[in-house]
């Protein structure tokens, strides 16, 4: 594999972590067909989920926070043998939640690792799994 080098391709996909990162943020699950293609597949750690609905099923279980924010770092894209796209995106991700009389931020440090194909519409996400080294909670 190679990096990616081509800036206007590197910039998409880029505004297409973002993206997901800002329909999560807003539970707008309805729009994961601008990020995901229909067929993708999300590899959680948990489980495996196929096509949009299944996706948006899963990620539906981020309702049971008062809130989330997703915060975005690096992005590393590198081109594969046969021509295609991978990347892994780091990701800071707070989780508010209300346990009795508190709320407490569950912070879950997470690396999208994302194989990624060009469609009529745009790039979209094909493949994801989702790996967190570590969680933090922490009073708010």
């Amino acid at each position: 594999m190679r990096r990616l080098t081509d800036l206007q391709e590197r910039a998409e996909l880029a505004d297409l972590a973002a993206l997901y990162a800002v329909i999560v943020d807003a539970r707008d699950f309805a729009r994961f067909d601008e990020v995901f293609t229909a067929d993708a597949l999300l590899d959680t750690g948990r489980g495996r989920r196929s096509g949009l609905l299944e996706i948006t099923e899963a990620m539906a279980g981020l309702l049971r926070y008062e809130a989330t924010s997703h915060v975005l770092g690096q992005q590393l894209l590198s081109v594969t043998d046969d021509g295609g796209i991978e990347g892994v995106t780091y990701c800071e991700a707070h989780h508010l939640r209300v346990v009795g009389d508190e709320r407490i931020d569950q912070v879950m440090h997470i690396q999208y690792h994302d194989r990624f194909v060009q469609t009529p519409d745009g790039w979209r996400i094909v493949y994801r799994r989702l790996e967190v080294p570590w969680t933090a909670d922490q009073p708010v």
